[in-house]
Formats: structure tokens, sequence, C-alpha cells
């Protein structure tokens, strides 16, 4: 939870919403009261006083997680049986606990780890910070709580996934995510989208587009930029300076981000080992330069299949290559299009497109109107009632045709929505 998702999220209930005066005692099957776990009046009450005289290191938490990244809902100074937890969040059960120099009595500190014991007694993960780790390392104590809450949902998920949606194919699971210039161009919003990304168990692949890097590049070395309907013109120049920054300072510095987080990724462009063949794309009324359109039925999947097998994530840049040594400029969303349906006959695959905006807009000039799933009838009226706006449509066009051919099913969203959309489908648009 870094320290300006304030600025970001949306806020959770008052102080009057979260304290329930609910019947006492655990109520055996409805979920509002087992927030309590059979706290009594007495707990009840004191709680309520700690709320109204928040120590300085409890008021900088607070105003730090009640609003997030997750959309999770924190409770402060909330029931918890024969005691009062610092900080609540019922959704993935995890207690957050705050110790003052009070508690570096000896006997305090023997009586903390009884409690603490006790809360874990119900299912519960306590965190424990001292207060001075609060006033001066706020930062470290956010990506401790980040880090716990992702391991939470993801062990959740699994326990989800191992119940339901067995693979159509022998290899499990395997998650095909691409992400596009907004997360390459904004290091934090790299930083933060990795880590995620490096926490999902299953097998994955990432496919990264290049961002605004080429062109910064290029207009240092005097490579002029050209577009025509807002795709690059892939000239003999430009063939060198994207081969040269997509395949190589983009992925390498996204391969060596993941290095950092423990995960075995390793930097591929179509060319290496010969997994992603193309054909340059032939002139109609333009003339692209030195596009690829890709050759799905050549595509290294049994390679892929190898890395991924062997615990490696495989990192891909938006590069092809013609087979007779002509690198070719491709499009980030058909690359992964074309991969998960490629896999789809040894894995159980869930494509997802990571861009800017939180989903499919019905409304373009409205970033809340997300459409959260889209059928084809629905894809149909859509078009008829002329509500998506042409940027979109080639996506889900890609993204039906994954579909027909074998994925699972395909996710669109904001990529900071990442964890919703691999846990419970509850961020984005779902296309199935």
């Amino acid at each position: 939870m870094q320290s300006n998702y304030t600025n970001n999220f949306i806020h959770s209930a008052s102080l009057e919403d979260s304290f329930y005066t609910a019947p006492l005692g655990d109520g055996g099957g409805n979920s509002t009261y087992n927030m309590f776990y059979g706290a009594t009046k007495l707990i009840f009450e004191k709680a309520e006083e700690l709320r109204n005289r928040m120590t300085e290191a409890e008021e900088i938490l607070w105003n730090a997680i009640k609003i997030n990244d997750f959309h999770l809902k924190f409770r402060r100074q909330h029931p918890i049986s024969l005691y009062v937890a610092d900080f609540y969040c019922h959704a993935i059960k995890l207690v957050i606990e705050l110790d003052g120099g009070y508690h570096e009595n000896e006997e305090v500190k023997r009586n903390d780890v009884v409690r603490e014991n006790n809360i874990k007694d119900f299912g519960i993960t306590v965190l424990r910070f001292k207060n001075e780790e609060i006033t001066s390392n706020l930062e470290n104590v956010l990506q401790k709580i980040d880090n716990t809450i992702i391991k939470l949902q993801l062990a959740a998920t699994e326990s989800t996934e191992s119940k339901h949606n067995s693979p159509s194919g022998d290899g499990g699971k395997l998650f095909v995510i691409k992400i596009g210039g907004n997360v390459i161009d904004d290091d934090a919003a790299l930083q933060s989208f990795l880590q995620i990304f490096s926490s999902i168990k299953a097998k994955k692949i990432l496919i990264h587009g290049g961002g605004k890097v080429a062109t910064k590049i290029g207009d240092k070395l005097g490579i002029e930029s050209k577009y025509i309907n807002g795709r690059r013109i892939t000239d003999e120049a430009t063939i060198d300076l994207v081969t040269m920054v997509y395949g190589g300072l983009v992925n390498k510095k996204v391969v060596a981000k993941l290095q950092s987080l423990n995960c075995n990724a390793i930097g591929l462009t179509g060319a290496d080992a010969n997994i992603i063949p193309a054909v340059k794309r032939p002139v109609k009324d333009i003339d692209y330069g030195f596009v690829g359109d890709v050759e799905a039925s050549k595509i290294g999947a049994n390679t892929l299949q190898l890395l991924l097998d062997n615990g490696m994530m495989p990192i891909i840049a938006p590069l092809t290559h013609d087979s007779h040594g002509q690198m070719l400029n491709t499009n980030a969303d058909t690359v992964a299009s074309s991969l998960a349906v490629s896999l789809s006959k040894n894995y159980d695959v869930r494509l997802i497109y990571c861009f800017e905006k939180k989903g499919v807009l019905e409304d373009v000039n409205d970033d809340d109107s997300v459409i959260t799933l889209i059928t084809k009838d629905k894809y149909t009226q859509l078009l008829e009632e002329k509500k998506l706006f042409d940027g979109i449509i080639p996506k889900i066009d890609n993204a039906f045709d994954a579909i027909n051919s074998g994925v699972k099913e395909v996710l669109i969203g904001d990529a900071k929505d990442l964890i919703q959309n691999v846990t419970d489908n509850t961020k984005g648009t779902l296309i199935k």
C-alpha cells in the first residue's frame, strides 16, 4: 500500500459504518457477526474508547491503508474475541498490530505472543509493527502489508482454482499477459505491476509493448518517428531502433526487475529459438515497412512449454522475424493473442490485456462505465449502437478470435487491477 494510494482509490466506510452494534457472541454462519469472533459488550466498549484516542502512529497508518489499491475495507480498533485489534480486514482475515514502548516490557511481550496465537487460531494472519517503523519508514511498512495481501489473495485463488476450471490441456493453468506503454513508461507503475505479476503462482508469459522510449531515443539519434492512423511506419532505420530498444533496453530492464523479485525470467524476441516466425506485411494502400504478421501455425509452442515447465517465465518483446534474417516489428496485442491460442492446446490459458483504462467502457468519457462482461451478442449490440471507441475494437476482435481458437477467456483492464482480474474477475472486462 504505497503512500500515494490515498490519491487514487475510493474511501472506506466512515467510523460509524465500521462499528457494528451486532448481537454479542458469534452468530454462527452470519459473516457480519462472525467478524467479531464472540467479542463481549466490554470488548466493544473498549474498542470504541480506543478508537477515540488513536496514537500518532495509528493515525498515520490508518490514513495510509483506509484507501488502498486492493479496494479492501480495513476497520480500526476492531473487536475480535477477547481482544481489540488495531486494524482488521475481514475480507482477507488480516490483523495489523502496532507496538509502542509499553510492549517492550517482558511480561507484555509474553502476553502479546499469547494474544497473537489466540487470534491466529481463528485463521487470521497477524502483522506486527513498532510505532517507530510507522513514523520513520512508512513505505517499508506499506510494502510488507502489500506483500502479505498479495500472498493471502493468491492463496485464496489457488484454493478456489483447485476445485474449478480443470485445464483443457495437460500443462495446467497459464496466464498470458500483455502490458502496454502506459506501464512501460512509468517506472513506479512498472515496479508495482511486476511485483504483482511475480506473485502469480501459475505458469505465466509476459508480452510488453515498447512505450515512448524508442521515440525518445530515435529523436536523439535523428531517426524521425512516422505514424499513419496511429500505427508506426517501420522503415530500415526504425527497425534497427525498435530492435535495439524493445528487444534490448526495455526487455532486459523488465527481466532484471523480475530477477530482483526472485523470478527466473528469460527475455526473448520472436527470433530467439524461432518462437514467433512472421511474414512481412504486404503493401496494399499503405506501406508499413518492416512490420510482421505472425505465422500462427509456426509458433514454437513446444519451446515455450519447455521453458515454462522448467520454471522459467518468458518475457517477450513485440518483435518477430521472417526466417530470412530480417527482424520485424509486430503488434504486441497480436503477439499475445497468437501465443495464447498456440499454447491453449497444452494449457488452460487465460489471456489478459492490461491497458490505460479500467476495462471496455460503454461511455468513453466516463472511466467508471466499465462493461464487466461481453459476450458475442453483447458485442454485436455495442457495435450496432456505436458505443465502442475505435481503438478498443481490434482488441475485442483479437479476444474473440482467441476464444474461438481455444483460449478459455480474455480479460481487459487496468494493470493495477491485475490481482483482482486474476483472482475473481471483479475488475475490468471479461470476454467469453
